[in-house]
């Protein structure tokens, strides 16, 4: 009987060793597998990583020529508004005033015709350098606020220095009074509706 044990025990130490070298295979298979997974892997990220090195090497050329065609735009952008202000002002200062002379239209429609010169000029250049519609709310309030404005410094000196005649029961000093008073109204509703503007556009925010 004890032969038999030890019989049946040396059986089992032999199962276990078997069991021990098949646990080995299986762990160094695993093992293997799992370095194969890893090398892989590896070479997967470092195939993304030469990619996204390529990307953003193309992302940069990308933005360093965006920002040179931008920079090109805005001066021939500025160029161009240089070139409608000037025309703007060759027709309030010259065409405008020739033409009232030539046509011996009474001298305050010249006011008349340099209001509404300058406003469309003022709305087009305003839109041109805003790139928005021209007949969005914000450049039809600069070109409104500009044209008072210019109509203002273009009236003061004609009638202070007595190139038009106004009626004469009303006094240049009312007159001129009374017009301040609007271009400042103009002025005062132009900078502040801005302020309400940004106000409720951080509200909003």
């Amino acid at each position: 009987m004890p032969d038999e044990g030890k019989f049946d025990l040396n059986k089992d130490i032999g199962h276990l060793y078997q069991e021990k070298d098949t646990l080995g295979e299986e762990i160094r298979r695993l093992d293997r597998e799992k370095i194969e997974r890893l090398e892989k892997s590896n070479e997967e990220l470092e195939r993304k990583a030469e990619w996204l090195d390529k990307e953003r090497i193309k992302a940069i050329k990308e933005r360093d020529n965006f920002r040179k065609q931008v920079k090109n735009f805005r001066g021939k952008k500025w160029s161009g508004a240089l070139r409608m202000v000037l025309a703007l002002v060759v027709i309030d200062l010259i065409i405008l005033p020739l033409l009232v002379w030539a046509l011996k239209i009474p001298t305050p429609w010249i006011f008349i015709g340099l209001g509404i010169i300058t406003f469309f000029g003022l709305l087009l250049i305003t839109s041109y350098m805003s790139g928005t519609s021209p007949l969005n709310t914000g450049e039809v309030r600069k070109a409104v606020t500009g044209s008072f404005v210019i109509i203002y410094f273009a009236f003061v000196p004609l009638v202070a220095f007595g190139s038009i005649n106004l009626p004469a029961d009303e006094p240049i000093k009312t007159i001129v009074t009374n017009f301040t008073w609007i271009v400042g109204a103009v002025v005062i509703f132009y900078f502040g509706s801005r302020a309400v503007e940004e106000y409720v556009k951080v509200k909003n925010q």
